[in-house]
């Protein structure tokens, strides 16, 4: 194993607790009315603060949040899609479609972020998976590959159901994957927008964002606010999940059961503020970072460097107080070919001696092998080609005789 440390003086503990990381502040949270609560940080996942974060919940319209990434995953936003049904009698917020309807993947995807509109959820569903049961597994595969091990959806817009439920700190997870990508942090802060349909052009439907955070007119307008859906369901009371960003920091928060609308956006602001002002992001690796010189033969030592960006939360005032490093998981690569910046190893890497993240680690250098040509191997290579002469010689005598013993007897 190689050993690279990162060398500080080591004042407080971080406490570690299943898959996922927490870290504690020593200035109290705010109280909250929300049942279950999770503040994590976007770019480690740590978990900040929690408050019954792995209870299990209805999410109700914050579903949608997944059902955008699958979306997103499977579909071009200029992609057309024909509604297949009549939305008309659909439970809960709707736009308006109708069976027939021609729009874009853009249009429902706007539908679903901005108006929270359920027969736009299904639509996606229907198209992309024929069905919004066949959709529902995409969903809970995606929820799994992200490592939300206690959520089970049934639907792709929130609708009650008793068996579709998450927790605070899967629903966190899944806008942390969200907001990674571009399309999605677009369509969601949208102020605006209006459908036109395809096939219909005389037909429009007008949207607009309720998500009131990101609005500079609402009285729960929040400066660092990215994005965020907030959801409702007479079960499930009201749930909302956010993103906000200051100074480079990006934190995500979730609430599941709370029970006062107003209040609801005070403590997100409230639970987002304690996150900025009692933690600060440390950056331990850099991409492209040299971070160990790796032993391949005993003639030949490489750099080795870090695939990604390696980052941790701590305590604001104790920035310096961290001690990390990483151990090479050993590796035969005396007979390997490899370019300068090819992912060759594994790192396991350690904050004050306990696992914290898995890294690839990429060449600092390219190597060809070449297959070593030795007097043995020559020798050898004369040995073989001398022993297939030999047995030539012998068959072609044996041939010969014959041939010869066959003219003598026809005579």
């Amino acid at each position: 194993m190689k050993r690279i440390f990162k060398t500080f003086n080591i004042l407080f503990l971080f406490l570690f607790c299943f898959t996922y990381t927490s870290v504690q502040a020593e200035t109290q949270p705010p109280q909250i009315n929300a049942e279950g609560c999770a503040l994590i940080d976007a770019s480690t996942g740590q978990v900040l603060y929690g408050k019954n974060e792995e209870k299990v919940l209805e999410p109700a319209s914050t579903t949608k949040v997944m059902t955008a990434i699958i979306t997103l995953e499977k579909c071009k936003l200029d992609d057309e899609v024909t509604v297949q049904e009549d939305f008309t009698k659909i439970d809960g917020t709707a736009v308006g479609l109708l069976k027939g309807d021609v729009v874009t993947v853009r249009d429902l995807l706007l539908g679903l972020l901005l108006e929270s509109g359920n027969d736009c959820a299904n639509a996606l569903a229907d198209h992309i998976s024929g069905s919004t049961e066949a959709f529902s597994k995409l969903m809970n595969e995606k929820a799994k590959e992200l490592g939300a091990l206690h959520t089970n959806f049934k639907n792709p817009s929130g609708l009650p159901d008793p068996e579709h439920t998450t927790t605070a700190h899967d629903l966190a997870l899944f806008l942390r994957e969200a907001i990674n990508n571009k399309d999605y942090v677009q369509l969601s802060t949208t102020p605006n927008y209006t459908i036109t349909l395809k096939n219909n052009p005389s037909k429009t439907i007008v949207l607009n964002n309720k998500n009131y955070m990101i609005n500079k007119n609402s009285r729960y307008y929040y400066p660092f606010a990215l994005c965020g859906k907030n959801g409702y369901t007479t079960k499930s009371n009201h749930t909302y999940v956010a993103a906000a960003e200051k100074n480079g920091h990006v934190l995500v928060a979730s609430f599941l059961n709370a029970l006062d609308k107003d209040q609801n956006f005070h403590d997100m602001q409230a639970v987002l503020n304690y996150g900025f002002d009692n933690y600060s992001l440390v950056h331990l690796y850099q991409k492209g970072d040299e971070v160990s010189q790796y032993k391949i033969t005993n003639n030949l030592t490489i750099p080795v460097m870090a695939s990604r960006d390696i980052d941790y939360d701590v305590p604001k005032g104790q920035e310096d107080s961290v001690s990390s490093e990483i151990k090479i998981q050993d590796q035969d690569l005396s007979k390997q070919s490899f370019n300068e910046g090819d992912n060759i190893l594994k790192g396991t890497v350690y904050v004050n001696d306990k696992e914290y993240t898995t890294m690839d680690l990429a060449a600092g250098t390219s190597r060809k092998y070449e297959f070593p040509l030795s007097i043995n191997s020559l020798s050898n290579n004369a040995n073989s080609e001398l022993y297939i002469g030999s047995v030539a010689i012998v068959l072609a005598g044996v041939f010969g005789l014959r041939k010869l013993i066959n003219i003598k007897l026809k005579k």
